[in-house]
């Protein structure tokens, strides 16, 4: 009886609170719903947006990157004096003449200043000449003056910052602007530097002079832009006749490059013009002309030097020529040029006498190159380590069987030219006699030299011990 009483009261519980409790579960279901499903939108949208921030950013040029980080510097710096960009450059103007003025004003003043002027321009939004108006001060003297402290302080990479920032503000870049921060590039040998800012001088459509040609000749030659060193010769050579100074510097870009048809043609054109070719520039030509192994063109060219007035080769310019001989082991025409030399009037040096005695030696006949060394005795030259490096290399060179007479003079003039040797090199020297000698089969001779070895605390390899030994042994 009383489960039913009990049965009862659940059931007009249920009639009465059911309704409601259905409403409220639904209603919690759909809010859980639609909640799920928004924060799923939200997370897609701010994964979407992250590409397409990637993807302005990377489109964005050196230029406008730079500005925008300018931008975002001033939005997150904290509030200052809310100075206007007028009384900025008033006080950077100040701190400059300061500075120039070596007054301890230290530069760091003077970019932190630059700094607050950019981000006042920005928060103006307006240019450099609208918001300085009321400035005592020229923007452009400004730039000028920045970019002199720039490069004065090594702060090189902001150079090209600060030429965006003038275009930007559209502050007129002149001339004499650009020149000038090219020259004191130069007194810091900032070469690439300096080519740089020669580009954003093109860039603005300005023509240089033909003083900035010449220089750039050399400061590309000095970074190694050989072929641009030639093109900026070729604007200077079509506007101007070129200093001497500016020759010497494209003889030695064709030099580097071993263009023997522009070095003659460099030559021809000095000619041409009336400029005075000197020794030191007809060097560089013939020797381009010889690494281009050029010979017959080489001696031509020599052999017009010899007809000027005043007479221009020197010594350096035969054994330039000499040196194309000897190389080919062409002895006779080697031998002549030295006495074309002397008949000149010029005396050979120690390079001579050597590079005649390689000639020689590299034509098979050694007799021929000691002659040339007592030649060279006479003339009161000694005999140094390139004297012994080639009469050594005559024991192997010679067309006829080595005899004793040879190896005992190439001993002689080892130990005569101790002092000039290193041990390395005394080494190898030794053990090329000692070689020859058991090529030949010249007992006594491989005895001295290993005598003479021993004497002078030389060691021989293994190898070349028991080669010495067994030969003494028989």
């Amino acid at each position: 009886m009383i489960f039913l009483e009990n049965l009862q009261f659940l059931s007009d519980l249920w009639q009465a609170v059911g309704l409601e409790l259905i409403i409220f579960g639904v209603t919690l279901v759909c809010a859980l719903v639609l909640r799920g499903f928004s924060s799923k939108q939200s997370l897609g949208s701010k994964q979407g947006s992250l590409p397409r921030a990637k993807k302005a950013a990377a489109s964005e040029s050196p230029k406008d990157s730079r500005l925008h980080a300018s931008q975002r510097d001033c939005s997150t710096a904290s509030p200052g004096r809310g100075r206007s960009a007028g009384e900025i450059l008033d006080e950077a103007m100040a701190c400059l003449s300061e500075w120039q003025g070596a007054s301890g004003r230290p530069a760091s003043k003077v970019l932190s200043l630059y700094s607050e002027l950019r981000c006042a321009l920005r928060g103006d939004n307006k240019s450099m000449q609208e918001a300085t108006q009321g400035s005592r001060h020229r923007p452009a003297d400004f730039y000028s003056s920045l970019v002199h402290l720039i490069i004065r302080t090594g702060k090189h990479n902001l150079l090209s910052m600060v030429i965006d920032d003038m275009i930007h503000q559209k502050v007129p870049r002149s001339l004499a602007f650009y020149e000038s921060a090219m020259k004191q590039l130069a007194t810091q040998k900032q070469f690439q530097q300096a080519l740089n800012v020669y580009d954003r001088l093109v860039e603005d459509g300005l023509e240089t002079t033909t003083i900035t040609y010449s220089c750039l000749v050399r400061f590309a030659a000095e970074v190694g832009e050989l072929g641009r060193a030639k093109e900026f010769f070729e604007k200077l050579s079509s506007l101007t006749t070129p200093s001497i100074r500016a020759y010497m510097t494209i003889l030695s870009v064709h030099n580097k490059r071993q263009d023997w048809p522009s070095a003659l043609a460099t030559v021809r054109d000095m000619k041409g013009r009336g400029v005075q070719i000197d020794s030191l520039a007809l060097n560089v030509a013939l020797s381009t002309g010889v690494a281009a192994d050029k010979v017959s063109e080489v001696r031509e060219l020599l052999s017009e030097a010899e007809q000027t007035n005043p007479f221009v080769p020197d010594v350096v310019s035969y054994n330039t020529v000499v040196k194309a001989f000897s190389q080919r082991g062409d002895y006779a025409e080697a031998r002549s040029m030295m006495e074309r030399m002397q008949q000149n009037g010029l005396k050979p040096n120690a390079i001579t006498f050597n590079t005649v005695m390689d000639a020689a030696v590299r034509n098979g006949k050694p007799e021929e190159a000691w002659g040339k060394l007592k030649e060279m005795q006479a003339a009161g030259y000694k005999a140094d380590k390139f004297s012994c490096s080639i009469l050594v290399k005559a024991l192997s060179k010679s067309s006829t069987p080595l005899e004793e007479t040879f190896a005992d003079r190439a001993l002689d003039l080892l130990d005569r030219c101790d002092r000039c040797l290193d041990m390395t090199l005394k080494t190898t020297l030794y053990h090329n006699i000692a070689e020859a000698t058991l090529k030949a089969d010249l007992a006594s001779s491989t005895l001295k030299v290993a005598t003479q070895m021993r004497s002078k605390g030389i060691a021989s390899a293994p190898g070349m011990q028991r080669s010495m030994v067994a030969a003494l042994r028989q």
